[in-house]
């Protein structure tokens, strides 16, 4: 056991491979700090229509779920708060994206622009 202790360490002095810069950006290649302002770019530009059709189904689901309450009022009022806050959530969507634009227009900076300063 200690002589494992003690080779272990010196193995891995004497036989380690050195480690190379990599390249990135490449097909094939690691990805680069540059390639995460393409990511966060691309996710940014997915969430408005995320936004729409998570209403839409939400929209859906409510309504279904209403005409299938049968005229139970617990079952009306379920249905009633699911299309509330699908309603509440596309509004909010909508105001967020309204206020960047406003500060947009204000500050003359398009803030919905995602830039990283890269050294």
């Amino acid at each position: 056991m200690l002589v494992s202790k003690i080779l272990a360490p010196i193995a891995l002095v004497f036989f380690a491979t050195p480690a190379y810069a990599a390249t990135c950006g490449n097909a094939g290649e690691p990805a680069c700090i540059g390639n995460v302002i393409t990511i966060l770019q691309k996710i940014i530009g997915l969430l408005a229509p995320a936004a729409g059709i998570a209403f839409f189904i939400m929209l859906i689901v409510g309504g279904y779920k209403f005409l299938t309450s049968g005229g139970d009022p617990k079952a009306a009022g379920g249905a009633r708060t699911t299309l509330t806050f699908a309603v509440l959530g596309i509004i909010l969507v909508i105001a967020s994206w309204l206020i960047l634009q406003i500060i947009a227009e204000v500050t003359g900076v398009d803030v919905t622009v995602v830039n990283l300063p890269i050294p």
